[in-house]
């Protein structure tokens, strides 16, 4: 997936927040519009979604970034490309493409944040080395000073954004490879992955090693899915660049016929 592709799925996503998102006229909220959208996040602007993730959603089923990371991540490089309507309202939790917002202003800035991120996440996985740089917390625990990788809440997003395509999924899955890649996300994001899960996962250092486990775990799921993602981009981009006939020219099936005395005629109609 380009760059290129990603900035135009971006404008038409604004393009239908115009026509959908429900923004109070009055709204005097007043926001820088978006960048470029293949900037990567800076800290501070992490930080912003971070803070509107956790205060400025009225949902219960939000994402907190942590969460949204991986569920990008999964997106990123599953077997198929979900669109942007499909998925922005699983992070929100709501049924909207976009949670209520206090001016349009406000909505390009957010969504801006929203898709540079993700478009990071694919550039990175595009780049020679391919890299990822996943965003997941630390924690200390009582009698240890010691601070711990925790990737629950990223692998609970990244298994959510599976869950999009779940079925598309199951080819890798279902072998034996694919288990032992999936296993260490599975074991921190999900709550019933196997019957050993809690004695694999009971301490921090365990779960933290599971945690290292996940970036190349990630990165060998990428090159698995890259030829099918490939592939169906080529075809839809050949798709597209097929010439239409146009409805005096003889029909392609080699009747003799004007197309829309034909096919044409026999598929409904020109319209």
């Amino acid at each position: 997936m380009s760059g290129q592709h990603l900035g135009s799925t971006l404008a038409g996503t604004q393009d239908a927040f115009r026509r959908s998102a429900k923004i109070p006229v009055a709204s005097v909220t007043q926001i820088p519009v978006m960048t470029d959208a293949l900037t990567p996040l800076s800290e501070s602007e992490l930080e912003e979604l971070d803070h509107f993730l956790l205060y400025d959603v009225d949902t219960e089923e939000v994402m907190t970034l942590e969460m949204a990371d991986g569920f990008l991540h999964a997106l990123a490089i599953g077997p198929t490309t979900v669109p942007p309507r499909q998925w922005l309202p699983k992070i929100w939790g709501t049924r909207e493409m976009m949670p209520p917002m206090a001016s349009m202003e406000q909505l390009n800035h957010v969504l801006s944040l929203v898709m540079r991120h993700f478009n990071s996440i694919v550039a990175g996985l595009e780049g020679d080395p391919r890299e990822i740089s996943p965003c997941w917390a630390t924690s200390i625990y009582d009698g240890d000073e010691r601070e711990y990788d925790d990737a629950e809440s990223w692998a609970y997003g990244f298994v959510e954004g599976m869950k999009l395509c779940w079925d598309d999924w199951q080819s890798l899955l279902c072998t034996p490879r694919g288990q032992a890649l999936f296993s260490p996300i599975g074991l921190l994001g999900e709550g019933d992955f196997s019957e050993d899960q809690d004695m694999l996962t009971r301490t921090p250092a365990m779960r933290e090693e599971l945690a290292h486990q996940i970036p190349q775990a990630v990165l060998d799921m990428h090159a698995h899915w890259l030829p099918l993602r490939l592939a169906a981009y080529q075809r839809e981009a050949a798709r597209s660049k097929q010439s239409k006939v146009g409805r005096n020219e003889p029909c392609p099936c080699g009747s003799g016929k004007k197309f829309k005395k034909c096919c044409a005629a026999a598929a409904g109609g020109l319209h």
